[in-house]
């Protein structure tokens, strides 16, 4: 037996976890942040839930999506699959093939493998909404990316146009872990809700990337450079909101 450790291959842990878990069989997903703290999804079969079980601010947010619809980050599609059976046109975007696939058998009839940058490339038809469920405006990753990104979407929708999502107040906690985060990102120069972290399912790991939780005034203070602003608001630590065109 070999008393050494050794690192977890780097791949789609993500889409690896989400295509087990299609099957029905129990999966457990683990988030590792680089200072060492690792934690597990607490909730990973509620990337498959009907939206008859979602909280009141994720029904929300896809009320607010009409028209034809891009699903950044989409996982398991369930957001995708909500505006789809709704009638309207959708296109489910990951950068992860597991999740893709996912979208895929799931019965998701338009799906793009890449990121908005890819996408904006292939030259779609312009997209009415933008939709970042499940807190996925924490994909706007820091804020350089987060002004790249909200441009790029820009680029790929009208003057009409707006974006919904939902994100997470990093400074409604008192745990002593994230609080010293918050303080080495700002020795750091960074906003303190800003984290490094990689998902992990079994012997598999994803890179490690940024994810961007950050405060309402936060947020509209990163979409001041660009052409969007805030214009709706589901309160909470747990938001949501509405971004229109300037």
């Amino acid at each position: 037996m070999s008393s050494g450790s050794a690192d977890p291959m780097v791949g789609d842990a993500w889409g690896n976890a989400l295509l087990v878990a299609l099957e029905g069989r129990e999966t457990t997903v683990v988030l590792e942040r680089d200072d060492g703290l690792v934690d597990v999804d607490p909730d990973f079969g509620g990337y498959f839930a009907p939206p008859e079980s979602w909280s009141d601010r994720d029904r929300w947010a896809v009320d607010q999506a009409l028209g034809r619809v891009l699903d950044l980050g989409a996982g398991a599609g369930r957001a995708a699959l909500t505006l789809q059976a709704r009638g309207q046109n959708v296109v489910a975007l990951d950068v992860s093939p597991g999740a893709i696939e996912v979208c895929r058998r799931r019965g998701v009839q338009a799906c793009f493998l890449g990121t908005v940058n890819d996408l904006l490339v292939a030259k779609p038809e312009p997209f009415d909404s933008f939709l970042a469920l499940g807190n996925n405006l924490g994909l706007l990753a820091s804020p350089d990316r987060a002004v790249q990104t909200l441009n790029t979407l820009a680029g790929l929708g009208s003057d009409e146009s707006v974006i919904v999502g939902t994100g997470l107040d990093p400074y409604g906690t008192e745990d002593l872990v994230h609080l010293d985060y918050h303080a080495t990102n700002r020795q750091r120069g960074r906003l303190p809700g800003q984290v490094t972290i990689r998902v992990r399912y079994r012997n598999v790991a994803t890179n490690w990337f940024d994810l961007l939780w950050c405060s309402l005034e936060e947020l509209a203070d990163l979409c001041s450079s660009t052409p969007w602003r805030i214009a709706e608001v589901f309160p909470g630590s747990l938001y949501g909101v509405v971004l229109k065109r300037r």
